[in-house]
C-alpha cells in the first residue's frame, strides 16, 4: 500500500466516521413533553369551560362539565385484511392494537414462537379530540361508543352526547394494504359550540414499544417525521431540538417512525393550522423506547355535520411499499448521502436477487460479486498504479536520501521522475475514491434494510443486527459487551490485506502504523452494526484477495511493465502548461517588468 493509497483509506475512514455520527438520530435525551394546550398560547379559551379527562356517552350534564358513568365495560371491535389486524375499543373509539401479520416480534427467533408484531398497543397511548361546548368540554377519549353500522372492511362507531349531538368515527382497511381509512364526524354540535371556538384540539401520543433486539439502535432511529403538502422534502425532529417543534400549517402527514416500522397519520389536503410535534425518551419502562406526540388544531366550520377524513399507514419501512403511496413516504428509509446509488443500483440488484433466492446470506454474497465485478476496472487500475510505484520505489528512495533535508527539491525531483516514467502518483488513490459512493451507500443500505430483519445465516440469527457469538457480561468502551464474529472476520481480513500490501510496497514509519490502526478502529466501530454489513465487508475483502491474485497472474506482467517504464524514461519529456499556469507566468513577468521600471525611475 503506497503513501497515496494509505491517504485514500484515511479519507474513507474519516468520511465513514462522520456519516456514522450524523446518522445517530435522537441519541441524546430530549426535554419532557409539554402539554399541547399550554403550547398553543395563541388560542383563546373561556374561563367558564371546565375540562375533565373522561366523558362517556352515558354521562349526565353537571355544572358545566361532563361526568363519567362506569356502567359500560370495554369492548373491542376487530377489522382485518391479509396484512393487518386492527382492534378498536368502544372507549374513545381509538386503536388499541395493530398486528402486522407478515412480521414477528423480535423475541420470536429466541422463543421460537411466531408471535405477530403489534404496534399502538400501549395503554398510555392517547388519541383524543377536545371539543369546547358552551356548557363544558368533551374529550372523545372518555366517550363510550357503540357500533352503528359495518362498512365494507371496517366499523363505524358513534357516541351520543347527553346534550344532544353525536360523535362518529369510521375505520376501514383497504384490501391488501397497510392503509387504514379513518373519518371523524361531528353531528348537530354547531349550536352547542361557541361562535368564537372555531377549532377542535387533536392530540396523538404514542409510547413506542421495543420492536428490535438492539435497544440503542432502535432508540436512535425512533423519532417524528413530517412532510408539508407543498414541499417534497421530508423533515424530522433532531436531537438538537430540545423543545417541542412548532410546525406551520400545510402539514400533509406526521409519522411516528421506528427503525423498521412506522405509524403515519395522513391528511392529503393538509392540516390547516399549526401543529406541535415532540419526541421524548423519558419513558418509565424498559420495553418502551420513546414517547412521540403530535398536536394540531382542526378547523370547525359550524356545519350541522362536520367531517374530517384521514388515513393511517401502519406498516414496514420498506422502500417500494412506501413509494407506492405517492406522498414521499419512502423518504422515511434513510439511503444516506449517496442515496442515488442505493436507489438506482443497489436496491434494484438486491430485489432482483432476493426475488430468486430465499437465503439472504447467499443474496449478499451474489450482490458482493456483482458489485466487485462492476468495480473490477477500478481495482485493476489501482493495482497497475501500485505496481508502477513499486518499480519506481528504489529511485524514489534515492531521491529521498539525496534531498531529504530539502522537501521542495525532493518533491520536484519526484515529479520529474513520475513524468519521465509516465506514472501518476495519484493513480492508486483516485480509483479507490471513485468506489467511495458505493461503499457509503452500502453503509446505509444494510442497517436500514427491513428485508434482512430476522433473516438468519450460519451463526447470525438476524442479519439486520449484530451477530453476537459471545456475551462478555461487561462493557468495553468503544467496543461493547459482546463479540460480533463477522466484524472480527472483517477486521482480521483487513489486517492481513494491509500486511500484504505493506510488505509489497515497503511502507514504513508512521504510514505503516496508521494502516494497521484503522482496522482496529473498525473493530469497535462496527461491533454493534448490522451483521449483514460486516458480512458484506468481509466478503468484499476476500474477493479483493482473489482479484489481486488474478490480476498478478493473468493481467499484469511486472517485467514488461518495468521495461515500458524504462522506455518512457528515455523519451523527451514535454511538459504541457495549463492555461492557468500560463496566466500565472504572464502575471509574474508583468510584475517583474513593473518592478524593474520602478527601480530605474528611482535611480534617475
Amino acid at each position: 500500500m503506497d503513501r497515496k493509497a494509505t491517504i485514500g483509506y484515511v479519507l474513507i475512514f474519516i468520511i465513514i466516521a462522520v456519516t456514522f455520527f450524523l446518522n445517530q438520530e435522537n441519541a441524546a435525551e430530549l426535554e419532557k413533553i409539554t402539554r399541547t394546550e399550554d403550547s398553543l398560547k395563541q388560542v383563546k379559551r373561556k374561563d367558564s369551560l371546565k375540562q375533565i379527562d373522561k366523558a362517556p356517552a352515558t354521562a349526565v350534564l353537571d355544572s358545566g362539565s361532563f361526568v363519567e358513568s362506569d356502567t359500560i365495560k370495554e369492548k373491542l371491535f376487530d377489522i382485518e385484511n391479509n396484512k393487518l389486524k386492527i382492534s378498536i375499543s368502544n372507549k374513545g373509539a381509538k386503536i388499541t392494537s395493530a398486528a402486522l401479520k407478515e412480521y414477528k416480534t423480535y423475541r420470536s427467533y429466541i422463543s421460537k414462537k411466531k408471535t405477530p408484531l403489534v404496534l399502538l398497543n400501549n395503554p398510555k397511548d392517547t388519541f383524543n379530540y377536545k371539543i369546547y361546548l358552551k356548557d363544558g368540554v368533551i374529550n372523545t377519549s372518555g366517550l363510550t361508543f357503540i357500533p352503528s353500522e359495518n362498512p365494507a372492511g371496517g366499523v363505524k362507531l358513534e357516541a351520543t352526547l347527553p346534550s344532544g349531538g353525536k360523535v362518529k368515527m369510521t375505520y376501514a382497511l383497504k384490501p391488501n394494504s397497510y392503509v387504514l381509512s379513518y373519518k371523524l364526524e361531528l353531528e348537530d354540535l354547531n349550536d352547542q359550540i361557541p361562535n368564537n371556538q372555531n377549532f377542535i384540539d387533536f392530540k396523538w401520543v404514542n409510547n413506542i414499544g421495543l420492536a428490535e433486539r438492539a435497544v440503542e439502535s432502535e432508540k436512535n432511529a425512533t423519532t417524528v417525521y413530517y412532510k408539508f403538502e407543498t414541499d417534497s422534502d421530508v423533515e424530522n425532529l433532531s436531537e438538537t431540538e430540545s423543545e417541542d417543534k412548532k410546525v406551520q400549517k400545510g402539514l400533509q402527514w406526521v409519522s411516528f417512525k421506528q427503525k423498521f416500522f412506522n405509524t403515519t397519520l395522513i391528511n392529503k389536503k393538509g392540516f390547516d393550522d399549526i401543529a406541535i410535534l415532540s419526541s421524548n425518551d423519558d419513558v418509565d419502562t424498559a420495553e418502551c423506547v420513546k414517547r412521540l406526540s403530535a398536536s394540531v388544531l382542526l378547523p370547525y366550520n359550524f356545519n350541522s355535520n362536520e367531517k374530517y377524513e384521514f388515513e393511517f399507514f401502519i406498516g414496514p419501512n420498506h422502500y417500494q411499499t412506501l413509494k407506492k403511496e405517492g406522498i414521499e413516504l419512502q423518504k422515511l428509509v434513510s439511503l444516506g448521502f449517496f442515496g442515488w446509488v442505493n436507489k438506482f443500483i443497489i436496491i434494484p440488484i438486491f430485489n432482483w436477487l432476493a426475488g430468486m433466492i430465499e437465503n439472504f446470506g447467499l443474496v449478499i454474497l451474489l450482490l458482493t460479486l456483482v458489485i466487485k465485478s462492476i468495480l473490477f476496472p477500478l481495482v485493476y487500475k489501482s493495482y497497475v498504479s501500485s505496481a508502477k510505484m513499486r518499480i519506481l520505489k528504489p529511485e524514489i528512495d534515492e531521491i529521498k536520501e539525496k534531498y531529504g533535508s530539502d522537501m521542495t527539491r525532493m518533491q520536484q525531483e519526484n515529479m520529474k521522475l513520475y513524468k519521465k516514467a509516465g506514472v501518476s502518483p495519484l493513480g492508486g488513490c483516485f480509483p479507490m475514491l471513485l468506489q467511495l459512493p458505493i461503499l457509503l451507500a452500502l453503509f446505509n443500505f444494510f442497517p436500514g434494510s427491513i428485508e434482512l430483519r430476522q433473516k438468519s445465516f450460519v451463526w447470525a440469527t438476524d442479519l439486520s443486527t449484530y451477530d453476537s457469538v459471545l456475551e462478555l457480561g461487561f462493557n468495553i468502551p468503544f467496543y461493547g459487551s459482546h463479540i460480533s464474529l463477522f466484524t472480527l472476520l472483517m477486521t482480521i481480513s483487513t489486517l492481513i490485506y494491509t500486511r500484504m500490501n505493506n510488505q509489497i510496497t515497503g511502507v514504513s514509519g508512521q504510514m505503516k502504523y496508521i494502516s494497521y490502526f484503522m482496522p482496529i478502529l473498525f473493530l469497535g466501530f462496527f461491533n454493534n452494526y448490522a451483521s449483514g454489513l460486516t458480512y458484506y465487508y468481509f466478503l468484499s475483502n476476500m474477493i479483493t484477495f482473489g482479484q489481486n491474485i488474478l490480476i498478478r497472474r493473468f493481467f499484469v506482467d511486472e517485467a514488461k511493465l518495468h521495461k515500458k517504464i524504462e522506455e518512457n524514461k528515455k523519451k523527451p519529456v514535454v511538459i504541457k502548461k495549463s492555461g492557468f499556469q500560463k496566466r500565472l507566468e504572464e502575471m509574474a513577468r508583468k510584475n517583474a517588468a513593473k518592478t524593474n521600471t520602478n527601480k530605474n525611475l528611482k535611480k534617475r
